[in-house]
């Protein structure tokens, strides 16, 4: 007895390996340490300390989580922060330059608060 896929299995399958292996379906590497300490020597990417001073320089939160992606030639950090109420916010952050990718999802807690005396 012959143990063959039948054939809309096969073609998927097929199509499924080229699909998510093609480089517009590309999935973004996680990077260790070492590698991250390379880019920063060498002026590719911004420390993750640099990093939060220029994209999040009034969050009153604690930083949870971070994580180095590569996606193409392009570097970013995910981010992960616990604010005071409770709130968790992920945020996601060009590693190279150190723009925030969507400034709106910044809580208000994030903003720039001018003192004014009263």
């Amino acid at each position: 007895m012959s143990r063959r896929l039948p054939t809309g299995i096969l073609i998927t399958s097929v199509l499924a390996s080229v699909l998510f292996h093609s480089p517009s379906f590309a999935t973004p590497i996680e990077l260790e340490h070492y590698e991250a300490e390379r880019l920063v020597s060498t002026g590719k990417i911004l420390s993750l300390d640099a990093t939060l001073k220029q994209a999040v320089p009034f969050c009153q939160a604690n930083l949870i989580d971070a994580h180095l992606y590569q996606d193409g030639d392009s570097w970013r950090y995910d981010l992960q922060f616990a604010f005071q109420r409770g709130q968790i916010v992920e945020l996601s952050v060009d590693a190279s330059s150190g723009i925030l990718k969507s400034p709106s999802d910044l809580p208000d807690e994030c903003k720039d608060n001018e003192t004014a005396t009263r």
